[in-house]
């Protein structure tokens, strides 16, 4: 009997330590990868880490071509990794991957809720002088249409490599909550330029963005959402229009705080009302109070008219 368990620890034990270094050799990849594809964005966020007070880059119409080249190589990337890691996966996923639930809908208002949050609780910690959190002077350009379609592409350049790429590889070899902080790290450096405050706020929204895409797997969402919503003032570019840029920014607070809203709002009444039960079908909530019911042994021969026919029994 020993000597079965012995041979059955042997034959096991190297297949853990395969399994152990083939994560490893992942994870190195993935970091490795992330490096050289965002390479410009990281050593631009370190420089203006480093100099938050230095004047705006000018960008020459070459220079935003070759931005819009660089984004193009990197959707391409994006989208060839991601085939080729589910072709890999195909079998297995569904296995380590929960099915999908909720609708786009609701994954859009959830993370525009993460957005607001950290948006706000870094609001806070700037105000009180904890972190640095400044936006960043927008750069000089010839074309302010380049401008407006390099910042819409944001969304395609990050979210299939940062939340979606991570997600397909290394769901079911590690716990959702660690490729959410692996994913949000990254994420966190590439905004930077914002100060200490901009890695925080963007470490929130992007680890909020692994869990979204992990229970909801509507990508094209958090594409939108990054692309649209949070770059929206980007308009204010190509508006001929001198409060368009204020007007911009409110459409973008009401977005995003109304999300927040509406996600905090019915569990803060679940919390203050403990007498009513939530009962939940897939996504559906119906709320419901508790309710005593008569129970009847022979529903049969129940007749509510019975007691008016029969004759009153003498004592």
């Amino acid at each position: 009997m020993t000597s079965g368990v012995r041979a059955g620890l042997t034959t096991r034990s190297p297949r853990r330590g395969l399994t152990a270094a083939g994560t490893a050799a992942m994870l190195l990849g993935l970091v490795v990868g992330w490096i050289v594809v965002y390479s410009v964005s990281l050593l631009g966020a370190l420089w203006r880490f480093r100099e938050p007070n230095a004047p705006a880059p000018t960008l020459s119409m070459g220079d935003q071509w070759a931005d819009l080249a660089v984004s193009a190589a990197q959707v391409a990337v994006g989208a060839v990794a991601i085939a080729a890691v589910y072709f890999a996966r195909r079998r297995n996923l569904p296995a380590v991957w929960p099915a999908r639930s909720g609708t786009a809908r609701q994954a859009a208002l959830t993370w525009c809720a993460a957005i607001g949050a950290a948006s706000a609780s870094i609001l806070v910690l700037s105000r009180m002088d904890i972190v640095r959190f400044s936006f960043s002077v927008p750069a000089s350009v010839e074309s302010d249409w380049l401008a407006v379609v390099s910042a819409l592409a944001v969304g395609l350049r990050e979210e299939p490599i940062l939340v979606a790429l991570p997600v397909l590889l290394l769901v079911g070899r590690l716990p959702i909550w660690a490729i959410m902080a692996l994913s949000a790290t990254m994420r966190g450096l590439l905004y930077l330029y914002f100060g200490g405050g901009g890695f925080l706020w963007a470490l929130c929204w992007g680890a909020a963005a692994v869990w979204v895409f992990y229970r909801y797997r509507r990508l094209w969402v958090l594409i939108v959402i990054h692309g649209l919503v949070m770059n929206i003032q980007v308009f204010d570019r190509v508006i001929p229009s001198d409060n368009a840029a204020t007007v911009l920014q409110w459409i973008n607070i009401l977005i995003l705080f109304s999300a927040l809203l509406w996600w905090v709002t019915p569990r803060a009444l679940e919390a203050f009302l403990p007498n009513t039960v939530a009962v939940r079908y897939g996504d559906a909530t119906v709320e419901t109070t508790p309710m005593v019911a008569e129970v009847v042994l022979n529903p049969e021969k129940l007749d509510p008219d019975e007691s008016r026919r029969e004759p009153p029994v003498k004592p």
